[in-house]
C-alpha cells in the first residue's frame, strides 16, 4: 500500500515507530511493509498468513488514504476497478466516478513527492 509522507510521518508520530521500520521504497514511492510472518501488513493485527484469517488494523484511525479507497484501484486506464487480489471483493460496491477522482489525486501527490 503506497504512502505519502504526511501519512508516514503521522504513522511514525502514533505507533513510535520509525519510518523506516514499516515502508520500503518502491519505484520512489513510500510503501507499506508487510510482515515476514504473517504477510500481510505490519500494522493488521493478526497471526496467521491464511488470505481469509481475521484481523484488525491497529493504527485504523490514522490508515493512510490508499487504505480507505481500498479495495478500489485505478486500472490501467485510470479508472477505479476492484482490486482481483482482494479475497472480500464481493462485499463492495463498484467503483464510481469519485472513487477514481480520489484515487487519481492520490497517485498525482504519491508522483510528486517520488
Amino acid at each position: 500500500m503506497p504512502v505519502t509522507k504526511a501519512e508516514a510521518s503521522l504513522l511514525s508520530r502514533r505507533t513510535g515507530m520509525s519510518i523506516e521500520d514499516f515502508t520500503w521504497k518502491n519505484d520512489g514511492i513510500l510503501t507499506l511493509l508487510n510482515s515476514a510472518t504473517t504477510k500481510a501488513c505490519v500494522f493488521l493485527l493478526t497471526s496467521s498468513s491464511d488470505i481469509s484469517a481475521e484481523g484488525m488494523c491497529s493504527v485504523y484511525e490514522v490508515r493512510p488514504q490508499g487504505c480507505k479507497t481500498y479495495p478500489n484501484v485505478l486500472s490501467e486506464n485510470d479508472t477505479a476497478i476492484l482490486d482481483d487480489g482482494c479475497p472480500h471483493r464481493a462485499q463492495f460496491p463498484d467503483p464510481t466516478e469519485d472513487d477514481t477522482i480520489v484515487l487519481l489525486n492520490l497517485e498525482e501527490r504519491l508522483l510528486r513527492e517520488r
